[in-house]
């Protein structure tokens, strides 16, 4: 015979699932409800979950902003690809503006350096592979005027 969980066991199940998330890595709150929602847990619980260790600061958004920005900046990505992989992350839009200006990352400079990461430092002889190298770095989130002014780094670079 099943018995049915109280809603005090299930808090405690809920709490004890929480801590073990986080205890991997830092989760969004937005992340931590799908995750206790795919384990079945009930939305109040969930709710008191995650009041719980944001009390306890277990669990922070701005943290994980802060964290998960870093990893975006150092995995070479652009603004446009951040902001969208933000959006599915649940961090608030102005919380990642005001986590960017504390960064202050040059667009460019990360631009150009995800260009020679992947493609070295000889600029392209030709223009296909000129627009492989755009089409990559477009793909990365970078915007149209920072992929030139990383053209032109490597093409003066390469020149001196």
């Amino acid at each position: 015979m099943v018995r049915q969980m109280t809603q005090a066991e299930e808090q405690i199940q809920a709490d004890e699932v929480v801590v073990r998330l986080l205890g991997r890595r830092e989760h969004s709150a937005l992340e931590l409800k799908q995750k206790l929602r795919q384990r079945g847990f009930s939305n109040a619980v969930i709710e008191q979950a995650l009041a719980k260790a944001q009390e306890h600061g277990w669990q922070s958004d701005q943290r994980y902003t802060e964290i998960w920005l870093r990893q975006a900046l150092l995995g070479g990505n652009g603004w446009l690809k951040i902001k969208a992989q933000a959006a599915t992350k649940g961090i608030d839009e102005d919380l990642l503006q005001s986590t960017l200006a504390k960064e202050n990352p040059d667009w460019r400079e990360l631009c150009y350096e995800r260009l020679c990461k992947k493609f070295g430092e000889q600029p392209p002889q030709t223009p296909k592979e000129r627009d492989k190298i755009m089409r990559h770095l477009l793909n990365r989130g970078f915007r149209f005027d920072e992929i030139k002014a990383a053209l032109a780094m490597q093409s003066d670079a390469f020149a001196d």
